[in-house]
């Protein structure tokens, strides 16, 4: 058997650690183990961890943000320089890639660093937004500050450490809708309550309109960037979404919706039922929980698809999870949470494609190396900007 770290290799380990192993499976990992000196070691030092121990970690009731944490904890204490450095990528990338069986097989003894030419401080994207009233004020929301802000003569919300909520108000009609619009600026995240009580999330680069008191026929904002709306249920008021050449439909239910890929937008449905309708046709797609529904405007045509929603979701849970997905795209969104520039000496390795989970809060350079361990592509970080090269 090779020296690689196939996905058969990852379910042998994953059955290994939570005791599930059949006697020809484990003959199967041993082989593995004996093939390779690192093998073993890798295989022992996962043991001695006991991350995976029955009293520390239920395969079946896994929380993986809390496995993840306990991981990094255990790992500080190793006894080798270059396991040690592994294992600090490993907390990036094992934990979930052993449940998701996704991640190929580096060598431990690789060493990986990320060159610092131009110190500055990158650190991960904060609650932060600008609220713009309807009079054109613009009003800067931080972590720091609570407290009301009159947003009209007669509508009150109240801002707190991550969010700005509205307080619920009579339906107006159609001619005196006034509007708030809220932008949330790289580096940044949100949340606002509106005022029928819908939830929304605001990752960072996004701008959502919408009405300070909604009218009495339906409930429509404007998006540009990538939000995930937690509608309020209401039979007789649709809530609609228009963003980038489409308009979606709701009555009450969860989903998100990205813009940022130039000329076309993902609509994915969590739960209720959405409708996606092009506007400039009219031609209406419906989706179910578990489905995508891609919009082209080269095409402007509507894809329906099967994904796992987690994909598309888990940033809202301080979680960035890709797979097999492109370099550039996961660049793109990390330089939008972190701040910062990317430049690519070597325009092909944009096409390179990576599979990870990663904490949003985590320290940027070790992001970057837990990637150059898996791909080969070397950073580069000068100031604000990260040189890509291979």
């Amino acid at each position: 058997m090779k020296d690689q770290y196939s996905d058969r290799i990852v379910r042998l380990i994953q059955l290994y650690l939570v005791g599930d192993i059949t006697g020809e499976e484990q003959r199967e990992l041993e082989e593995w183990c004996d093939a390779s000196k690192k093998n073993r070691c890798f295989l022992e030092q996962i043991c001695r961890e006991e991350l995976f121990s029955e009293e520390r970690f239920v395969y079946r009731q896994i929380d993986d943000v809390k496995a993840l944490r306990i991981f990094e904890e255990q790992i500080k204490i190793g006894s080798r320089r270059s396991i040690r450095r592994w294992w600090k990528y490993a907390a990036v990338l094992l934990l979930p890639l052993l449940i998701g069986g996704i991640w190929k097989w580096k060598s431990l003894e690789k060493e990986v660093s990320v060159v610092v030419q131009i110190p500055a401080e990158i650190r991960p994207g904060s609650q932060q937004a600008v609220l713009v009233l309807d009079d054109g004020q613009r009003v800067a929301l931080k972590e720091k500050g609570e407290g009301e802000i009159l947003v009209d003569e007669r509508v009150r919300a109240t801002k707190g450490k991550d969010r700005l909520v509205y307080a619920q108000g009579i339906p107006e009609s159609d001619e005196i809708v006034r509007f708030n619009e809220l932008e949330v600026p790289r580096g940044g995240e949100y949340k606002v309550t509106l005022s029928d009580g819908s939830l929304v999330y605001l990752n960072s680069v996004t701008r959502i309109k919408y009405p300070v008191v909604f009218s009495r026929k339906e409930r429509k904002v404007f998006l540009s960037g990538e939000a995930y709306f937690e509608v309020a249920e209401d039979p007789k008021r649709p809530f609609l979404v228009e963003v980038g050449g489409i308009e979606v439909k709701v009555y009450g239910t969860f989903f998100n919706i990205n813009s940022f890929r130039e000329g076309g937008v993902q609509t994915v449905l969590v739960k209720g039922s959405v409708g996606v309708k092009v506007l400039a046709s009219g031609e209406e797609s419906m989706i179910e929980p578990g489905q995508m529904a891609e919009f082209r405007q080269g095409s402007m045509k509507v894809e329906v698809k099967e994904v796992d929603v987690n994909l598309y979701t888990d940033w809202k849970n301080g979680i960035f999870r890709f797979k097999n997905q492109r370099l550039e795209d996961i660049l793109t969104i990390l330089s939008n949470w972190y701040d910062v520039d990317i430049f690519y000496q070597i325009p092909s390795v944009k096409e390179l494609h990576f599979s990870g989970y990663m904490e949003r809060y985590k320290n940027f350079e070790i992001i970057l190396e837990a990637i150059t361990l898996s791909t080969g592509v070397q950073f580069s970080i000068q100031g604000k900007t990260v040189v890509v090269s291979k």
